[in-house]
């Protein structure tokens, strides 16, 4: 398939696969805040869950008192208590 090959392109020459691939980056700071980069839009925006779609998937942020610190078109920090976080499809 297409996309295996450019899978293995990306990771023979050791480039970062979240920008040629588009694939989400999720990366936390303690339980207190979660930075979401290459995300498309926000699905659902409440205190308690923040729903983002990705290229591939949906990010799901469960938790309490959350809140949107900042957004750009690219990237976006929630803090608040951070419970879980899921993927679906």
């Amino acid at each position: 398939m297409l996309g295996e090959s450019k899978a293995a392109a990306v990771s023979a020459l050791g480039l970062p696969r979240d920008v040629l691939l588009g694939d989400v980056l999720v990366s936390f700071v303690g339980r207190r805040e979660v930075c979401i980069e290459n995300y498309r839009s926000i699905l659902l925006y409440t205190d308690t869950m923040v729903k983002v779609q990705a290229r591939t998937c949906k990010v799901i942020v469960h938790g309490a008192r959350l809140a949107i610190a900042y957004y750009t078109s690219e990237e976006m920090k929630i803090t608040g208590q951070i419970q879980s976080l899921e993927f679906e499809s």
